[in-house]
């Protein structure tokens, strides 16, 4: 047995028996789909993002590597096999992982010890298992974002005069917003919700900070170039070797002259900001250090499912803000499980001052998600996070007046995750996939929306009323008749949509109210509705169209609609509206379908894409309709 191999094994007999158990079992598994099917595709290409891999080999030391062994390489969506892989060798692994399970560590030779007589002593400390021992290493490791010269040179690099200006513009525009409406409206908003903006300058700079370190500072790596021929190179493998402050490096090839070149995947955030350039782990690293070179209280966030991000605490609202630099997002802490779906488990935040269990302020399914947290106990995982910030608080030199704020807000944090059994999720937000990162690679993680269901509403034949209501409080879609019978209703306003791009439902529970804007970022939001009259007479026509709705506009924000009929030959009739007046028309009397389509654009400000809002009402307003639009029908 090879020196890598036995390293490989051990690591796996080293692991907590069920987890051990899991991986030695999937493993194995895999060996004898391909012995038995050498030639069988499906065998040897596996998902990385596959829940298997993602559930039971990922959290056992040692069982990545074994697949290494096997002959499996990672081309960054898969695990692949190649089919020169020699079959003996595979068997050779497979029989020894079966004899794992009764055998002793396995471990390389050792001379014999002299017998030791007992003298009564304490016995030393179990072996940390290895998920407890992976968090003490990445609290210790943040212990670099507190170099002071690291943090010199990181502000230097911060264009923070103009973002600073940036956030007192905005500052600015959101007090006149809040004026207008209460002159509007006839009482403060304060009055009406009974709570105040939480919303400070820091808050508004983090904001800027963030849009900047996404569309000038950091650059999210796919491929690269061939040093030799200036080819784009296509992944080939990657290597796990104990190089200081790198996890690992992924090597590429040209396709061209066979050039290999190394992207090393750094952990350390004085190489991650001068490459400038890397994933999920390398944006956070970078992005929390900045946090750090400006005095915000932040903290790395790791996801145990495969991703990074950072919070930073927000004195104005008390409270920690998470902050994805991935995707210029802020406070949306349930983007990942609504949005990418992702299937949560741990979720661990460290800071210079603690480290925290952060999971159930991102999910709202705390009994799946307990299902998946099978890495160790819960009475151990909050003993070892215990002991961890009690270690770090005892220091000498730490301030105690900073460790009772610390653990005073540690204890309020803990208060915001409790939910009682039964209580409704009230986050009404929708959430879109991932965006940063190529569409492939998103999709081979699942982390893609699915903006590509199609709805299309079919007018049956010999009715001569046909009424569409969308009442977006409720958010359900219902359709009457000429008698004002309801004969049809779909949950969701999005359901009901033959195509819906870039668009979500916002609910501001802060000003109470509700609508359809654009997804953070997005410049230009689409949204269709489609009907088809089933007639096979050909006889049936459309005598009147009507169409109503509400919205509202912001700082030079637009929303166009275009109506299209389509008739039996295939012409197109057209009409346009710039405003969202109620229309009637009797121009699509020949069409058979129609397809109703707004675009949304414009806005100013970071926070232009909300400032097109299809479907504004007040929360109170459950009964108001949204969207009307009718077809009064005839047969010649």
């Amino acid at each position: 047995m090879d020196s890598s191999l036995r390293n490989c094994l051990k690591l796996l007999h080293e692991n907590d028996s069920e987890i051990k158990k899991n991986a030695l079992h999937v493993l194995w598994e895999l060996c004898e789909n391909i012995i038995k099917n050498p030639q069988e595709p499906r065998y040897r290409r596996i998902r990385v993002a596959n829940p298997v891999i993602a559930e039971k080999l990922l959290p056992a030391n040692g069982a990545v590597e074994c697949l290494f062994e096997i002959g499996f390489q990672e081309d960054g969506e898969f695990f692949s096999l190649p089919t020169d892989s020699p079959l003996p060798r595979i068997r050779e692994i497979q029989r020894l992982l079966r004899e794992i399970q009764t055998q002793k560590p396995i471990s390389s030779p050792q001379p014999a010890a002299p017998a030791v007589k007992s003298t009564g002593a304490r016995p030393k400390d179990p072996p940390v298992p290895n998920f407890l021992q992976q968090i003490e290493n990445m609290f210790d490791s943040v212990l670099e974002y507190e170099d002071q010269d690291l943090q010199e040179m990181t502000r230097h690099m911060v264009p923070i005069t103009d973002l600073k200006l940036r956030a007192m513009k905005r500052m600015r525009a959101l007090q006149r917003d809040l004026k207008q409406r209460e002159e509007t409206e006839g009482e403060t908003e304060k009055e009406k919700t009974g709570i105040e903006n939480d919303m400070g300058i820091e808050d508004l700079l983090l904001g800027e900070l963030m849009a900047w370190f996404k569309n000038d500072f950091f650059t999210w790596f796919t491929t690269i170039k061939c040093s030799s021929c200036s080819t784009n190179c296509k992944y080939n493998r990657t290597e796990f070797q104990r190089r200081s402050n790198v996890s690992r490096i992924e090597i590429y090839k040209c396709e061209s002259c066979e050039t290999e070149e190394e992207f090393p995947r750094y952990t350390n955030p004085r190489m991650v900001l001068a490459n400038r350039k890397g994933r999920c782990g390398e944006w956070a690293t970078c992005f929390t250090l900045i946090c750090r070179a400006f005095s915000y209280d932040a903290r790395l966030v790791h996801d145990k499912t495969d991703h990074v991000w950072t919070e930073v605490w927000s004195v104005a609202g008390n409270r920690w803000i998470h902050a994805d630099p991935c995707e210029n997002t802020l406070d949306r802490p349930l983007l990942y499980e609504k949005g990418w779906k992702k299937k949560l488990s741990y979720i661990i935040a460290y800071s210079r001052d603690e480290i925290q269990d952060v999971t159930w302020r991102y999910t709202r399914d705390q009994p799946s998600v307990m299902k998946r947290r099978n890495l160790c106990t819960e009475e151990d995982l909050a003993e070892f996070l215990w002991r961890l910030n009690e270690k770090r608080q005892s220091n000498p030199g730490y301030s105690q007046v900073r460790k009772k704020y610390v653990v005073n807000r540690r204890l309020m944090e803990l208060a915001e995750f409790l939910r009682l059994p039964g209580q409704p999720d009230n986050d009404d937000n929708e959430y879109g996939g991932r965006i940063s990162g190529d569409a492939a690679w998103r999709s081979a993680r699942g982390e893609i929306s699915d903006e590509n269901k199609s709805h299309i509403w079919k007018i049956p034949e010999g009715i001569n009323s046909y009424l569409l209501r969308l009442y977006l409080v409720k958010d359900y879609y219902e359709i009457q008749d000429e008698e004002g019978k309801l004969f049809e209703k779909l949950e969701g306003w999005r359901e009901g949509t033959a195509k819906a791009k870039g668009l979500f439902r916002n609910v501001e529970n802060d000003w109470q109210m509700v609508y359809v804007c654009r997804s953070p970022g997005v410049d230009l939001g689409s949204i269709t509705w489609s009907f088809e009259i089933c007639d096979k007479s050909e006889e049936f026509q459309i005598e009147c169209f009507k169409i109503s709705s509400t919205t509202a506009l912001f700082h030079g924000a637009s929303i166009k609609w275009k109506i299209q009929g389509i008739t039996q030959q295939n012409k197109t009739i057209t009409i346009t509206l710039d405003n969202s007046k109620p229309m009637s028309t009797s121009a699509l009397k020949d069409a058979k379908r129609i397809n109703i389509i707004a675009d949304l654009s414009g806005g100013s400000g970071d926070a232009y894409w909300q400032h097109a809002q299809l479907f504004r009402h007040s929360l109170d307003d459950i009964d108001e309709c949204s969207l009307s639009i009718s077809f009064e029908l005839s047969q010649n």
